[in-house]
């Protein structure tokens, strides 16, 4: 369980408008949406192994500083470690990314299994609509694609079935060439959740889950990241 207003409040605390990975999921996980498993701890070599045994292998490792957005782009994310020698040699790679953090944080999470389709599911501020949710196909190739639709804030089951079922990636999502078929009412239900979220919360000014990976039975978010409002 974790306080939403306390959280934001202690972001706004600390001069920073944006919540890590970990305290992003937190919320997510506070609001019903379901995200990998994760702990956070101390960047040594006994925090760090006993997180993933806590966890179980084969884990994720991701170093956790305020300076790096796009993780994987400078090797902050070690996948699939599968005993404690990978773990420890992570930890290492890790250590060795130059940051201006001075107690980086390491973050230990499951290793979701491979997904039907990788999507992303966010909200942004229009300046004259207010919250509006994005959907399309995630991952990597988002900024390759441009494939997401949107729709103003609050929305309906009706709405976010069409948000999803307007990108030319649906198919994908559908049982493309004979694959499975992703549960399509598990990300109606993330949309319906971030839409009244957005609305209880409006000191939120961006959201972004990406990727959400899609299965024949539920979603889950690997990854996210939520963006406040300037604070006076």
């Amino acid at each position: 369980m974790v306080d939403i207003k306390l959280l934001f409040q202690k972001c706004f605390d600390e001069h920073r408008n944006t919540l890590t990975e970990y305290e992003s999921k937190l919320v997510l996980q506070e609001i019903g949406i379901p995200v990998t498993k994760q702990e956070l701890v101390d960047a040594n070599e006994p925090a760090v192994l006993a997180a993933a045994k806590k966890i179980g292998y084969p884990v994720v490792a991701k170093l956790t500083v305020e300076d790096i957005s796009h993780k994987s782009d400078v090797g902050a994310v070690k996948l699939n470690l599968k005993n404690e020698d990978d773990v420890k040699n992570a930890l290492k790679e890790l250590l060795a990314i130059k940051t201006s953090s001075t107690a980086p944080k390491v973050s230990i999470q499951e290793m979701a299994p491979a997904p039907i389709v990788e999507v992303i599911i966010g909200m942004t501020t229009d300046p004259q609509f207010g919250p509006a949710l994005m959907f399309g196909i995630g991952g990597i190739l988002v900024e390759l694609m441009k494939d997401v639709s949107f729709r103003i804030a609050p929305v309906s089951r009706f709405d976010c079935e069409e948000m999803i079922r307007e990108i030319k990636g649906f198919p994908l999502l559908d049982g493309f060439r004979g694959k499975k078929k992703a549960n399509i009412q598990k990300l109606v239900d993330v949309l319906m959740a971030i839409s009244k979220f957005v609305l209880d919360f409006p000191e939120v000014d961006q959201m972004d889950l990406n990727p959400v990976f899609t299965y024949e039975n539920g979603v889950l978010a690997v990854d996210a990241r939520i963006i406040l409002k300037a604070h006076a």
